[in-house]
């Protein structure tokens, strides 16, 4: 029972490493959409909905900094009680 915040921190970093990964591997080709004067709106439109990554990468990496901040509240709180 000691060990369980550090064992829930190396999991968040874990996490937030694999989310990172991805969230690269999410998105397609460069970050940048380059948008022509010339397009139309819907061209514009559908260019841009393209390039959203999904949200699987953020929502690990954000499940990670969860575990992160509550190894570090589970440390914090039995400092002081």
């Amino acid at each position: 029972m000691i060990a369980a915040p550090w064992y829930l921190l190396s999991g968040g970093i874990a996490l937030v490493i694999l989310g990172y990964f991805l969230a690269a591997l999410g998105s397609r080709g460069s970050s940048r959409t380059f948008i022509d004067p010339r397009l139309s709106d819907k061209e514009i439109a559908r260019r841009m909905r393209e390039s959203q990554a999904s949200p699987l990468g953020s929502l690990v990496s954000l499940l990670g900094l969860l575990a992160i901040f509550v190894s570090i509240v589970w440390r914090l709180v039995r400092l002081f009680l």
